[in-house]
């Protein structure tokens, strides 16, 4: 017996007994075994690591087990309308302190009306509370501008932060004879929400058009508890709140005077109402009118004397 028994075949099968690789693969025919489809289903078997277990590309959403739900879209806490106070949210409650303190930012002003022969304004920014007895807080005054910039900060004082009305007014700066106000607004600390900060863009009052931009933060006092979105509603409802133009004022003036004579059920207007205003301003149906001043009313009253007479 020699050494090539049983006789091999060259290039048939290879050295016998057969070796690893055999039952003979065709190039290109099946490739590896067990036969693979690529971009199927990646190695086999599968291995644990990259790719393994499926991913959510190939093969739908992951497991809840490990990725969970998707977080829940926002919701407002509550409806917002402009002629109501934003409501107290479920849970939420309302502290005070004896000297309640918020700090305000007066940021911009945009669209102002022009007090000037030369179609511009001086504006200049008044914080005023029943309680500052005549204490100035004022920024400083831009010359020649109606889309002021101011980012001056100030922290005041609240005797009742329940209510006590901020009316926030900006002024004309005149060099010769009294500034003249451009608009005013007013704000209700009893809706702060405590330690959040919440920035509005707030219409003003008085005037035809304007706007001021404002960053407000209650810190000893406001409403506690509130929710994520609490923030949120307290920007969109002030953002709602339409402002009251000079001749608004005098029809709600005049409103209030047919009003008297109708029942006391009648709900007021405004969202204001049983609430306390600086000097200088009123609440009619709900509404912040600003008073005539001693001039003004002075005037008023010669205008309707003359009219009696002639």
């Amino acid at each position: 017996m020699s050494n090539g028994y049983p006789p091999q075949q060259p290039g048939q099968y290879g050295a016998y007994p057969p070796q690893q690789g055999y039952p003979p693969q065709q190039p290109g025919q099946y490739g590896a075994y067990p036969p693979q489809q690529p971009g199927q289903y990646g190695a086999y078997p599968p291995q644990q690591g990259v790719g393994y277990p499926p991913q959510p590309s190939a093969f739908g959403p992951p497991p809840p087990s490990a990725f969970g739900p998707p977080p829940p879209l926002p919701q407002h806490a509550s409806p917002i309308s402009p002629n109501k106070s934003i409501p107290l949210p479920p849970g939420a409650r309302f502290t005070s302190s004896p000297i309640s303190t918020f700090q305000i930012k007066i940021l911009s002003a945009r669209n102002l009306i022009a007090a000037d022969v030369g179609g511009t304004s001086d504006p200049y920014v008044k914080i005023k509370t029943p309680a500052t007895n005549g204490k100035d807080y004022k920024t400083r005054h831009i010359s020649k501008s109606l889309n002021p910039i101011w980012n001056e900060t100030f922290n005041i004082d609240l005797g009742n932060c329940v209510n006590d009305l901020v009316i926030i007014e900006v002024y004309d700066h005149d060099k010769v004879g009294s500034d003249d106000l451009i608009g005013f607004v007013a704000l209700d600390p009893s809706t702060f929400p405590r330690g959040i900060e919440v920035v509005t863009t707030e219409q003003l009052s008085f005037v035809p058009h304007g706007e001021i931009n404002i960053a407000i933060t209650a810190i000893n006092f406001g409403r506690e508890l509130v929710p994520p979105t609490y923030k949120y509603d307290y920007e969109r409802w002030r953002a709602s709140i339409p402002s009251i133009s000079k001749k608004g004022n005098e029809k709600l003036k005049n409103k209030h005077k047919k009003n008297e004579h109708k029942s006391k059920k009648n709900k007021p207007l405004g969202i204001y109402h049983n609430k306390y205003p600086p000097q200088g301003y009123s609440i009619i149906n709900g509404y912040v009118k600003k008073n005539p001043s001693t001039a003004q009313q002075v005037g008023k009253d010669a205008k309707k004397l003359i009219k009696k007479l002639f």
